[in-house]
């Protein structure tokens, strides 16, 4: 899951340094604002747009995986991957939750017909 934490480090600062620029000499409240529409934006963008016109995001391809449908390993579609990245938005912040309640499998893996292979796989096909 290191390609998560690359996607995740890239996500935060993104959003933070976009809302820095965008929100320079406002109050708090108004940044703060702007930093959880600047952070959403960002991931919306990296992880659902980065899946449905590359196949990747920056870690996964930095990693040399790729995300394909799970039916028949082709390009995600726009809607699977946007329910994909809001399974994300709440599977993700759980697992300290579940981790406690000793949850069994993994419902983000396959999550609306999508997984991870490796490019190397692909190209096999």
């Amino acid at each position: 899951m290191l390609f998560a934490g690359i996607d995740a480090l890239i996500t935060c600062f993104g959003g933070f340094g976009l809302a820095m620029q965008l929100a320079e000499d406002k109050t708090t409240g108004t940044y703060w604002t702007y930093v959880a529409i600047c952070f959403f934006g960002v991931s919306f963008v990296h992880h659902v747009l980065g899946a449905v016109l590359f196949r990747t995001t920056v870690g996964k391809f930095l990693l040399m995986t790729r995300v394909v449908r799970a039916d028949d390993a082709g390009r995600p579609r726009f809607w699977q991957a946007v329910r994909r990245w809001l399974l994300g938005l709440t599977w993700l912040p759980m697992q300290p939750i579940l981790g406690i309640f000793g949850d069994d499998g993994d419902p983000y893996e396959d999550g609306c017909g999508l997984r991870y292979v490796h490019s190397r796989d692909l190209r096999r096909r």
